[in-house]
């Protein structure tokens, strides 16, 4: 889906502006301010911050695999980012509330925000007992990625097609994170085994 967006960028040309049109209708001082807040609280930076102490914590309680997987994901979503947002090369909404530098598609808020909390909620589920506060903290996720993808698009600092990629995106580097740590924790665990027991695993 991310790579068809990519390809039909400009197709998306009308819906942008529209919505864009929209957003700048409905904005009011007081919602700015809301919406300045969670553009500061959710951006790349702040996300990989609170990665990197979440990582720490990880380490602390001997969850180091976790602690990698998490690391490991935000670096790679903060670094394919920028590579694209240079690749695609397009310009951000001329009538944005801030002043940002940069190229627009895709929204860097959106994605890091999609993996880190993605991240959490795999966590979360993986190792809590309570089903409520597993539900609980997904949904609290979903509506974060949602609440922080409408913030890109009231302050006019992005497309509607660059938070739609955005979360196409982290979707994609979520999963191919998550499959590629199971894979490999699986082959780790397989390793540890003597020889008879990983011999009927790997049948398996």
């Amino acid at each position: 889906m991310f790579l068809l967006m990519v390809f039909l960028k400009s197709n998306f040309a009308t819906l942008d502006a529209n919505v864009n049109s929209w957003s700048a209708s409905i904005q009011s001082a007081s919602f700015i301010e809301m919406a300045k807040i969670i553009h500061y609280s959710f951006a790349p930076t702040p996300s990989f911050v609170a990665s990197l102490l979440v990582a720490v914590y990880l380490f602390y309680k001997k969850y180091k695999y976790e602690a990698l997987l998490l690391m490991g994901a935000m670096a790679a979503n903060v670094t394919l980012v920028e590579i694209i947002k240079m690749l695609v090369h397009f310009s951000r909404p001329l009538n944005g509330i801030l002043t940002i530098q940069g190229f627009s598609f895709p929204s860097g808020h959106v994605t890091s925000t999609v993996v880190l909390f993605g991240l959490l909620t795999y966590f979360a589920w993986n190792h809590w007992k309570s089903s409520i506060l597993r539900i609980f903290w997904g949904l609290f996720s979903v509506v974060i990625a949602f609440v922080v993808g409408l913030d890109r698009l009231y302050l006019n600092v992005h497309w509607f097609s660059d938070v739609l990629g955005a979360y196409s995106l982290g979707v994609f580097l979520l999963t191919f994170s998550i499959l590629t740590f199971e894979y490999l924790v699986k082959v780790v665990i397989i390793q540890e085994l003597p020889t008879t027991d990983r011999k009927e695993k790997m049948k398996r």
